[in-house]
């Protein structure tokens, strides 16, 4: 693998990479990722109003969308473009070459009326959705609104009921299923049934300038669902009521490469929501992701990555640097239990390694000021497979709770400032630690 280093321009990377791990172990190395290819959209549109819609925030505009997107599709691609106006429409198909286009002050309204869904199975049709497709965008200074607070009140009323165990799920806003060479653009999302936005076996993918948003005791609302390869997002704003971006892997992929690999985050900010996640599906393995320059304001977690027994992976060659976080209650949670820890690492006494065992390795966080959180950082792996080779670095980190380290190997502290208002601020178990002084879990209490 190529990587990008901190070291003298002429030396051969390979090379370079030898050198510097030998050198220093606590050097950055970072995967180099290439830029996404954009989509190529021809330049020719189509607006929705040339086939029937009208923006008056009530009428049904299904119809003429999918008749906009189909003449568009039948001629080769373009834009389909929504003017200024509130347009309600049920569930519409892009095609590839295509551009949906949101222009200033128009609002794309997802019909309130469940009825307008299609049902396979347990599974709602998206509002706006794509498969299999090549060149697709979504673009512009509009809205689109899901208009959720229905469909949420009718989920908490289930919950928990066995109902709730067969009714059909709710719809998501935006999904992509297995298309190359993606774009999304400008628009604001808020207020989805369920998830934002689900991208599936995508590649070649570009999110750059979304606002995406929904109260933060919304159910499933998460923002970006992503399943990718070969990605950027950036300057998004995301306030949201679960993960305000996760990366999923679930199954396998056929190709011999990680359902998750080569993406870069950069120059976003996130509210309210359960932060940057990975996980808790990473069996079809997720590397190379660098996340550069994120504020984290109020979320649940900051960065947490996840998996249990049963669902885990490969996650390797993971990255977060310049990183800001305040009020945030896991700010750095790592962990190989889901969707809840043991009481104590010492009650683990471990099971037989399996394909879907979780692995951690080569993880760097640093460069960053994580205030008035609950909880410090959080380390957890299992006995039989510990997480490995994590560096934390140039972190200023003021909590309630000090930091734990459980079931680690080659965990690597550099210039890294912990305060905890109650115990000790590093506590460990099982664990290979440097560049600290932690203190050792006590031993359990007798029995009586």
């Amino acid at each position: 693998m190529n990587y990008l280093l901190r070291l003298p321009r002429k030396m051969p990377i390979a090379l370079a990479s030898a050198t510097a791990l030998l050198l220093n172990p606590l050097i950055a190395v970072e995967p180099a990722i290439p830029a996404p290819q954009l989509p190529v959209i021809p330049s020719r549109s189509f607006s929705v109003t040339q086939f029937g819609a009208v923006g008056d925030g009530t009428r049904l505009n299904t119809a003429a969308f999918r008749a906009a997107i189909e003449a568009c599709a039948k001629s080769g691609g373009g834009h389909v473009v929504v003017p200024e106006g509130i347009f309600v429409t049920g569930p519409i198909e892009l095609k590839s070459a295509t551009d949906l286009h949101l222009a200033k002050g128009a609002t794309l309204k997802m019909s309130p009326n469940s009825d307008d869904f299609p049902i396979t199975g347990r599974d709602r049709q998206g509002f706006i959705s794509v498969t299999d497709a090549h060149d697709v965008q979504i673009s512009g200074e509009g809205t689109i609104d899901g208009q959720g607070e229905p469909w949420w009140v009718a989920f908490r009323q289930t919950k928990g009921t066995d109902a709730a165990k067969s009714e059909p799920r709710r719809p998501q806003m935006v999904i992509l299923a297995r298309c190359e060479r993606v774009k999304l653009a400008g628009i604001k999302t808020m207020n989805p049934p369920n998830t934002h936005c689900s991208l599936r076996q995508c590649k070649e993918v570009t999110i750059d300038g979304l606002t995406m948003v929904a109260p933060a005791d919304s159910p499933n609302t998460d923002a970006l669902n992503l399943n990718i390869r070969n990605a950027v997002i950036r300057n998004c704003h995301i306030e949201t009521g679960d993960d305000n971006i996760v990366f999923l892997a679930g199954a396998s992929a056929k190709e011999k490469t990680p359902g998750v690999e080569n993406v870069v985050v950069s120059n976003c900010t996130l509210g309210v929501g359960h932060g940057l996640s990975i996980g808790s599906f990473t069996s079809g393995g997720i590397r190379n992701i660098v996340v550069d320059n994120v504020i984290f304001d109020g979320t649940t977690a900051g960065i947490r990555m996840k998996a249990d027994r049963g669902r885990g992976g490969l996650v390797e060659n993971i990255t977060f640097k310049n990183v800001t976080m305040k009020n945030v209650k896991n700010p750095i949670y790592l962990t190989s239990y889901y969707p809840s820890t043991p009481k104590r690492p010492d009650e683990d006494k471990g099971e037989p390694v399996g394909a879907t065992t979780p692995e951690w390795r080569n993880i760097t966080i640093e460069n960053g000021t994580l205030t008035d959180c609950l909880n410090s950082v959080i380390i957890w792996g299992l006995p039989e497979r510990p997480m490995l080779g994590i560096k934390l670095r140039n972190l200023n980190i003021t909590a309630e709770r000090g930091a734990v380290v459980y079931h680690a190997r080659d965990i690597r502290f550099d210039h890294v400032q912990m305060r905890a208002a109650k115990g000790a601020a590093l506590t460990t178990f099982d664990a290979q630690v440097e560049g600290i002084t932690a203190t050792p879990l006590g031993a359990l209490p007798e029995q009586p």
